[in-house]
């Protein structure tokens, strides 16, 4: 039934919809049609207060203030106040008010403004200086004959007066105001203010009525013109009339009718499915707090046959789903025991094969035997410092880039007997995951970069060396040591040894690395590698 009435539903909302298009489009032109003749005599009264300021400002023979205004009184405008302001935007005269005498403009920007070389402002809904009413401020650039700003000429026209003026000739029933930038209402007793939508720079092509609800009185519709003044407009309402008996009835008894057979529908499949696909829901709610799963089935089998089926479908599924989630648990956990396994085994290893490079480099008498088995006694003690970073990590595929920058530099502080004092090796790290296979890799680049920044003779013993990370975007990295430069000849040497050291451990992760100065008179070791984004991705979303 309710499928039946759909197409009567929908023919009578399109009959309704187009009964108030048309209702709205009438109602606008008729109120527009009243507020044509406000509107030009709002905007007359408004060029001939330009053209009178313009033909004041060039025939200017320093009159004062009353004297301005004395002649702008022929023409019947709506005069609030007449003013000068000298080159600072200093009030030098006003027609009304002398107390006012040396007081800026209310706005010195306006000033700027005509400094620059702009003619005329004119600025709405501005308070009068003297008198503090709403008005509008007409303002002319004045010059001397070497075209050098020496100050401006104003006007103030009250709004008020404004809609008084033009109020005289309308209609019973209709409301005449001007609305100013911010919404407010000037000359309106019953509308304080309108939204500042209907007043936006589109607003004047949509040509519609908006409805206003005001404190007192019976709703209104209006309309709203822009006049030619920037941001003010001229606002026109009559009183709304009643909503048509033919546009409601023809968008309400299909409604009716719909309902009707939606409701008979809605019990009708209450009864012979939701009930019983709530119970579905709710039993679906207590397995998620629960830990041990019940038969759905059971529950169910006085339910159609249809359900039932959806029912024992449902427990089939979840204790496959559940014996499966089992399955992968376990194996994840033991993959988890077996790669800190391994990770504990290679340094055990690498630990043995510390221990056996120093007791040989204690059996050696060459010192410069003793000096190789130290360097490689360091890079097996950093591998295993490395291992024990990853043994601690509780992803399989990556390294905490914070866990294992510091590791590397406690470890680089410990061989180079940093540790009680003097130099250090400081980490500035921003955090973040790194791929498991680039952890061995870096400790061994930054383990040889130290090596060439600091050799045992020749630097400055009381300088740090200062490891910076950073992220960028798109997975780039980029890893800089710093560290005060020595003589022309050991950086030369360095840039020599940083060719054959430092290259093979940036190609192995896919980087590339610079040496140069830096600012202060520091030397930079620098390696830039990217970092896939989806293994960082990941990285991230494996369980811990």
């Amino acid at each position: 039934m309710a499928f039946v009435l759909s197409p009567l539903l929908i023919m009578g909302a399109i009959h309704a919809w187009s009964e108030q298009q048309f209702s709205e489009k009438l109602r606008f032109h008729e109120i527009q049609q009243t507020a044509q003749d406000h509107f030009r005599q709002t905007d007359a009264m408004l060029m001939r207060a330009r053209i009178a300021l313009q033909m004041i400002t060039t025939a200017d023979r320093e009159w004062t203030c009353p004297q301005i205004g004395q002649r702008f009184s022929a023409l019947e405008l709506p005069l609030r106040n007449t003013l000068r302001f000298d080159a600072e935007g200093l009030l030098t005269c006003s027609e009304i008010g002398e107390g006012l005498v040396g007081m800026p403009m209310p706005q010195l920007e306006w000033n700027d403004r005509l400094r620059r070389g702009v003619e005329a402002i004119e600025v709405s809904g501005q308070r009068g200086m003297a008198l503090g009413d709403p008005s509008i401020y007409l303002l002319r650039r004045q010059h001397d004959e070497a075209g050098v700003f020496t100050g401006s000429i104003a006007m103030s026209l009250s709004l008020e007066d404004i809609v008084a003026r033009i109020s005289r000739s309308q209609s019973s029933g209709v409301t005449v105001s001007l609305v100013v930038p911010g919404g407010q209402v000037v000359g309106s007793n019953i509308v304080a203010g309108v939204p500042m939508e209907w007043i936006s720079e589109g607003a004047a092509l949509d040509r519609k009525t908006y409805r206003l609800s005001p404190d007192q009185g019976p709703p209104l519709d209006v309309v709203l013109l822009p006049l030619s003044a920037e941001g003010l407009w001229l606002m026109v309402g009559s009183p709304a009339p009643p909503q048509r008996v033919e546009v409601i009835l023809a968008f309400l008894v299909p409604i009716l009718a719909y309902l009707a057979a939606l409701l008979a529908a809605s019990w009708i499949a209450d009864a012979m499915v939701l009930r019983w696909l709530e119970r579905i829901r709710l039993r679906i709610l207590d397995m998620r707090s629960s830990a041990k799963y019940a038969l759905l089935a059971p529950e169910l089998s006085r339910a159609p046959r249809e359900v039932q089926q959806v029912a024992e479908a449902f427990d089939d599924l979840t204790s496959r789903v559940s014996t499966h989630e089992s399955d992968l648990q376990s194996a994840l956990l033991q993959m988890k025991l077996a790669f800190r396994e391994v990770h504990h085994r290679v340094k055990n290893n690498l630990q043995v094969m510390l221990s056996m490079l120093k007791l040989q480099g204690r059996g050696e008498a060459l010192p410069e035997t003793q000096s190789a088995l130290k360097v490689a006694a360091h890079r097996v003690a950093m591998m295993a410092a490395v291992h024990h970073t990853l043994l601690n990590e509780g992803n399989l595929d990556s390294v905490e880039a914070l866990d294992l920058f510091n590791a590397i530099s406690n470890q680089v502080d410990e061989q180079q007997g940093w540790v009680d004092g003097g130099r250090h090796l400081i980490p500035d790290v921003t955090p973040g995951p790194l791929p498991a296979d680039m952890a061995v890799p870096l400790g061994m680049f930054v383990l040889e970069a130290v090596g060439l920044l600091c050799p045992e003779a020749g630097s400055d013993e009381n300088t740090d060396i200062v490891l910076h990370f950073d992220r960028q975007s798109e997975g780039a990295c980029c890893l800089t040591l710093t560290c005060k430069g020595g003589d022309e000849e050991s950086d030369a040497a360095m840039d020599r040894d940083t060719s054959l050291f430092l290259s093979a451990f940036a190609r192995q992760i896919g980087g590339s690395v610079s040496v140069g100065p830096h600012e202060d008179g520091l030397i930079a070791i620098e390696l830039e590698f990217h970092v896939d984004a989806q293994d960082q991705t990941s990285s991230l979303l494996q369980p811990k």
